[in-house]
């Protein structure tokens, strides 16, 4: 079994960016995974070729919630029949980027997806049965560019596509308040990250998509 891997992050052109996530399928099955390295380990969302989804919820040494963790924080199916999935997606405003200090990785061909003044960048997943270039339905759709199109051993297709969109102002709002709790849990921790990151939940929408919004907690 192998598992192939794709790395992608956003940045700005003063060289503020979002923490480095990567896509990850594997040459066995047909499941999916998507994680991130900027939040230790305990961010994940798995896409099993079931049709079975859900993001991992953190262990005891990292859960901040309230009672024992859950085994998930949000679970979902999709249909592994279907010509048309899109299951999950990632949304960084460009105002959540911040500069330095980062923890330092080794460059595995990270794809740096450049994010205009005031704007956000969105990274799509999809899970399709097609055949042949779909740059242009992509494109039609408000999908700008790849950086994966692979075929699965059950025959779908995993297509991560790329958007410049408009931040989603209900979550925004938001911000405030979690940035203030995120002070609170960060002065309890021994070494707290030089770059802390938050999650905000968008959705499910009316395709059942899971959106996640990657903001900066100071």
């Amino acid at each position: 079994m192998a598992l192939r891997t794709q790395r992608f992050g956003v940045r700005n052109a003063a060289g503020a960016r979002s923490s480095e996530w990567f896509v990850a399928w594997k040459t066995n099955t047909s499941d999916v995974y998507i994680a991130t390295r900027g939040f230790d380990g305990v961010m994940k969302v798995s896409l099993h070729e079931s049709g079975r989804c859900h993001v991992r919820a953190p262990g005891s040494d990292a859960w901040r919630g309230a009672g024992p963790p859950p085994a998930f924080l949000q679970a979902w199916h999709i249909d592994p029949a279907s010509t048309y999935e899109f299951p999950f997606a990632l949304v960084f405003p460009e105002q959540e980027l911040r500069p330095g200090p980062w923890r330092a990785h080794k460059d595995k061909g990270t794809v740096w997806l450049e994010a205009e003044p005031g704007k956000g960048v969105e990274v799509a997943t999809f899970l399709v049965r097609a055949d042949g270039d779909m740059s242009s339905d992509l494109l039609r759709a408000g999908w700008t560019g790849t950086i994966v199109d692979q075929r699965l051993p059950d025959s779908r297709r995993l297509v991560v596509a790329v958007a410049k969109v408009a931040p989603p102002q209900a979550n925004l709002a938001e911000l405030p308040g979690f940035k203030a709790r995120a002070a609170t849990l960060l002065q309890e921790l021994k070494s707290p990250p030089g770059n802390p990151r938050l999650l905000l939940v968008a959705g499910p929408n009316e395709l059942g998509t899971r959106k996640f919004v990657e903001i900066a907690a100071r």
